[in-house]
């Protein structure tokens, strides 16, 4: 990305970009892991470099989508910390997509959910999780943490859309 959205640069000034921005992503040596390749990183640290990439071309919003949903939890707070000290630090717009209330909690000042591409619920994150109003935001706030409640959630919205289950 950095050599396409600044084609002016030398290919020693887009590897200094490159190790700068794998730094800003807490990934240091940036040297070291600007060597590597894909198969050599791990879930977290491909999904810093996929943050690293997003800010290349100097970006000022990123969209977020499901950015921890296939990592470790582990590793989890360390990319949602990674993405909240960049809002904060750098004034970075971030629309973060997910279906874990949990880090939308943790990670957002506004929660939005949608259901079937309409909004049904909009307020301060504490508001909507503490306080949801919405039968989809309190069906998602507990199905989520309780491995008791596993796939009731994926049934109700099944059902709801018709689908077989």
């Amino acid at each position: 990305p950095i050599r396409l959205h600044h084609p002016e640069l030398s290919r020693t000034q887009v590897r200094e970009r490159a190790v700068e921005l794998l730094e800003r992503v807490r990934l240091t040596p940036g040297e070291s892991f600007a060597e590597r390749r894909p198969h050599e990183l791990s879930g977290g640290q491909r999904q810093r470099v996929a943050i690293a990439r997003a800010l290349a071309p100097g970006a000022r919003f990123i969209v977020a989508d499901e950015p921890v949903s296939m990592l470790d939890v582990s590793i989890r707070l360390g990319v949602l910390n990674l993405l909240a000290d960049l809002q904060r630090e750098e004034n970075l717009g971030v629309l973060y997509i997910t279906h874990d209330l949990a880090t939308a909690r943790h990670f957002s000042d506004e929660i939005m959910v949608l259901y079937k591409g309409d909004v049904v619920e909009r307020g301060p994150a504490d508001e909507v999780i503490l306080n949801p109003q919405h039968e989809y935001t309190k069906t998602l706030l507990g199905a989520a943490p309780e491995p008791d409640n596993l796939g009731r959630l994926r049934d109700e919205v099944r059902t709801e859309l018709g689908i077989a289950h």
